[in-house]
């Protein structure tokens, strides 16, 4: 379902939706987009959107996770494309993956049954109110959404 996606016309589309690009704190669609160019950033695509993982250390141990979908893609296809983006980066160097949960916008909080845990408190920013929350490759594996997955694919 995913796949490694380096057009950057394909993620400046969906951050330029109508119903996303009010939720880009005001950055440019085109900037969003550009950082599929970049080999710090692995963007991996669904149909309608996907996630743009920035390696945060040099071994490809620690990543963070930027989730970008239309309104087509929100629920299903995104639990899905997660689900395989994870089992991809867990299957690699990744240990620690880590996101942010903005405050205004209910659908950035990751999901719990993916094993997600937050790692503090709310804390007032330039772009609002966020919430950092990570997940280790020891979480994902013990997590309902893995395991589920592991029983389909076998």
């Amino acid at each position: 379902m995913i796949r490694v996606e380096r057009d950057p016309a394909f993620w400046t589309a969906v951050a330029g939706h109508p119903a996303v690009v009010g939720l880009l704190a005001g950055l440019d669609p085109e900037r969003i987009g550009s950082l599929a160019t970049r080999p710090a950033f692995l963007p991996l695509a669904a149909t309608h959107g996907g996630f743009l993982l920035q390696r945060r250390d040099e071994l490809g141990f620690a990543w963070e996770l930027h989730t970008l979908f239309t309104p087509e893609g929100w629920g299903r296809e995104a639990v899905a494309a997660g689900a395989e983006a994870l089992d991809l980066m867990f299957g690699s160097n990744a240990c620690l993956i880590s996101t942010c949960e903005v405050k205004a916008n209910p659908r950035s909080r990751p999901w719990k049954s993916f094993g997600f845990q937050p790692a503090g408190a709310w804390t007032e920013t330039a772009v609002g109110a966020l919430r950092l929350w990570i997940l280790t490759k020891a979480a994902w594996a013990e997590s309902r959404a893995a395991k589920r997955r592991a029983r389909c694919l076998h």
